[in-house]
Order: structure tokens, then C-alpha cells, then sequence
């Protein structure tokens, strides 16, 4: 029996879609470490508040129509740098407040947190994280303490000192945390995996952070004694009176925090 031959022509072949879609190259990683004995306490904020603080490039990110303004406090241990270890200040405290965008490029929406202060107790660390990432650290004296009640309950507490003051944020905490559903608040508030900076009204920094997901306990004994004027500025001073819609902790985990880039104006 005769076989059937067929050419085929260069222009008539179909390019391989693996091949034709272009490759995102990720960013080296600069920083590795673990964030451990977290906890959020969420505002339901107006977002006037936020819109001076929102980088170019991003828009305001919400939940059930609703935009959230984070306090968080957490431990950084184990810190390495480009794969080496921090020498002096491997392990510290870390008080925050941030704020939720979204940022899309070439049709891939990023979830991410903006900073509008981060506390320290390094100097090094803060003139870091400042020069790398267009952050705003600032280093001031810091303690804290977890003390493990029973074997299932522990009290977490961060202390930030000031010449005049101590804000402090604690809770006790029962390990019941849970994974809980991608619609939930919980997941929401912990699961944004990229960072911005708004370097200048013109310039954005962009970085990725990575972590699993984590478990999230809801906390209903709570202390939160913070001048936010003081810590923050006085735009957020209203935060010192406002309860705030949900308290969390998180048990944390191992994490990574690649190289940053400028967005494209």
C-alpha cells in the first residue's frame, strides 16, 4: 500500500503556546527569615484617609465594599541576607500599620499592602529596608513577650517606648487558628503577597513577599493602648479611639522577600 505523504510549510506551522506566552522571570531573593507570633487589629476606615498614601500605579483594594487599615505586630527571627546571616540583628520585634491595594499588569491583578510606618528596634534594619524598598522604618525602643498559660493558651505582647509613652498591643490567644476560605476576612488580611512603596508621587517600588497560607485565630481578649498620633502621625489619630472590626492572630511561618522593582509610569 502506497503511503500518503504531506508537507508542511514553515508559515503554516502553529507556534507552541508554552512558547509563545512571555516568560515572568522572578526577582532574586534578598531577604529570608521567619515572622512568628502575629497579630492584626483591623479598622474600617475611609478611604480619604488612604488616598494620599496610595502609590502610583495601585488603586485601593476592599473587602465586602469595605476598606481596612491594619495595626500588626509580629517577631522576625532567623533574618538572612542574600543568603547570609544578619549579624547583630537576626532576630526583633516589628510594630506596623498598612493598608490594602490592588495593582494590575498586563492583565494580572496583584493583591498588596502598603506601609505608612513601620517600627523597629534597629537602626541598621531601618536605613535598610528605607534605601532598599522606599519604606518608611523608623527605629525606636521595643519589647515583647509570649507567655504560655497552659498548653493551649499564651498571652502575646508588643510594648513600643517613647521618651513619654509606652503603646502597647497584646492578646491572649487559644490555639484553635484554622485555614479559613479565600471570601473570608481572615484570608483577606493575611493573604496579600506583594509589597508597594511610594517612593515619590512619580515612583513605585514593587516587591513579592512569600509564605503558605497561615492559620488564623479570631482574638477577643485584647489590649490596645496606642497613641497613633504620636507613633504614626495625625492622621491617624482617630485610630486611638475606634475599636477596631476584628482582632487576629497567626502562628506565622517561614517567609522570603525578593528583590524590588520600579513600576513603569
Amino acid at each position: 500500500m502506497e503511503q500518503e505523504i504531506h508537507v508542511v510549510f514553515p508559515h503554516q506551522l502553529k507556534p507552541i503556546s508554552s512558547l509563545s506566552k512571555t516568560v515572568i522571570r522572578k526577582k532574586p531573593v534578598f531577604l529570608r527569615g521567619k515572622w512568628n507570633h502575629l497579630l492584626f487589629a483591623n479598622y474600617e476606615v475611609d478611604p480619604a484617609v488612604l488616598q494620599d498614601h496610595t502609590p502610583r500605579g495601585t488603586i485601593l483594594d476592599s473587602w465586602n465594599e469595605k476598606i481596612f487599615l491594619s495595626l500588626v505586630a509580629f517577631r522576625f527571627s532567623e533574618t538572612s541576607v542574600l543568603g547570609i546571616p544578619a549579624l547583630g540583628w537576626r532576630n526583633f520585634d516589628e510594630v506596623n500599620l498598612r493598608f490594602y491595594v490592588k495593582c494590575k499588569i498586563d492583565q494580572e491583578t496583584k493583591n498588596g499592602v502598603v506601609f505608612i510606618k513601620e517600627i523597629v528596634p534597629s537602626w541598621l534594619v531601618s536605613k535598610t529596608a528605607n534605601l532598599l524598598y522606599g519604606e518608611n522604618y523608623q527605629n525606636k525602643e521595643m519589647h515583647s513577650s509570649i507567655e504560655f498559660l497552659s498548653s493551649s493558651i499564651k498571652n502575646v505582647s508588643y510594648e513600643i517606648k517613647d521618651s513619654n509613652s509606652t503603646n502597647k498591643f497584646s492578646a491572649f490567644v487559644e490555639d484553635t487558628g484554622e485555614i479559613l476560605p479565600q471570601d473570608s476576612l481572615g484570608s483577606y488580611i493575611t493573604e496579600h503577597y506583594w509589597g508597594y512603596a511610594k517612593r515619590s508621587a512619580d515612583i513605585t517600588v514593587e516587591y513579592q513577599v512569600e509564605h503558605p497560607p497561615w492559620k488564623v485565630t479570631k482574638v477577643d481578649d485584647y489590649v490596645i493602648k496606642f497613641d497613633f498620633e504620636q507613633v504614626y502621625g495625625n492622621p491617624y489619630s482617630f485610630l486611638s479611639s475606634l475599636k477596631p472590626q476584628s482582632v487576629f492572630y497567626c502562628e506565622g511561618s517561614g517567609i522570603s522577600v525578593r528583590m524590588g522593582r520600579k513600576l513603569k509610569s
